[in-house]
């Protein structure tokens, strides 16, 4: 009965190890790792670096892993995604990642006046309203000026290509500055990027003979902004916004940690192409 059961035991193994390595088994494992890739890469927000939508590449890396995954050097996508993985579980489960965002964070103390309070735009939905830290920024400016530190409020403004229709939340802005009861307000012209927001606001100071403001803008992003807005010129209180989607105070769950991380990588790679480009 032993050598039987031994040559069954083999066989069975035999067979399944046939099975493993057929084209079709192994295509389904590359397209699971390869898709698995890429929306591990999508919360560590690295698609975001290149300004790129998350899902935008979960097909090609699907298809591309079905395709790598029948090469011999394609098992090297099972040691990727394990690593990432590895990366994922400190992050989120660790505070390994807490000391580092909270670096990016400046926070001036807000002065008695200033000329004006400068409220940084943050993305726009496909419907054309704020997204969640562009209300963010924007509440926190209101409030400043409800409390007089400065006599005008300036916002800055973006536009989302859709292809076939741009959308703006230029409507959305000005709607929430009426139920504030602000008044007088000063829209930028159109900025694709925080260095253009700085020369857009530059401009605006000089026709007025000012340079004092307080820049407004999210946490994570404080200190690449106002590094940016000083290097034009202007003399900057920097005041990190109140954040409804990451809480930066504590970063004791998983998710804010991971959402931290993803903003640091992005802030990373911006800080060196600004500084690369002499605008910090």
């Amino acid at each position: 009965m032993k050598p039987d059961s031994t040559i069954d035991g083999s066989s069975s193994r035999q067979a399944s190890k046939n099975t493993l390595d057929s084209p079709s088994i192994r295509a389904v494992i590359g397209f699971a790792l390869g898709g698995s890739i890429w929306m591990t890469l999508s919360l560590f927000g690295v698609p975001m670096v290149f300004h790129l939508d998350g899902m935008i590449g979960l097909i090609p890396f699907l298809v591309l892993g079905a395709l790598l995954f029948l090469t011999r050097p394609g098992r090297i996508l099972a040691w990727i995604q394990g690593l990432l993985m590895i990366l994922l579980l400190v992050v989120a489960y660790t505070p390994a990642v807490v000391g580092s965002a909270r670096m990016l964070i400046r926070s001036d103390p807000v002065p008695t006046r200033v000329d004006a309070v400068v409220v940084l735009s943050a993305g726009v939905s496909v419907d054309g309203f704020l997204q969640a830290q562009g209300l963010d920024r924007l509440l926190t400016g209101l409030a400043l000026i409800r409390r007089g530190v400065a006599p005008l409020l300036i916002v800055t403004r973006e536009e989302r290509d859709l292809g076939e229709r741009t959308v703006s939340a230029a409507a959305d802005q000005d709607n929430l500055i009426a139920l504030a009861g602000v008044v007088k307000f000063v829209a930028t012209p159109l900025a694709a990027s925080t260095h253009d927001e700085a020369m857009a606001v530059k401009n605006i100071a000089d026709r007025s003979g000012w340079k004092r403001i307080i820049l407004v803008t999210s946490p994570f992003h404080t200190k690449r902004a106002c590094a940016t807005f000083e290097h034009v010129g202007l003399a900057v209180s920097c005041v990190p916004s109140d954040s409804r989607d990451i809480a930066i105070h504590s970063l004791a769950s998983p998710r804010d940690r991971v959402s931290a991380f993803s903003t640091w990588i992005y802030e990373l790679a911006a800080t060196l192409q600004y500084r690369r480009r002499g605008w910090i």
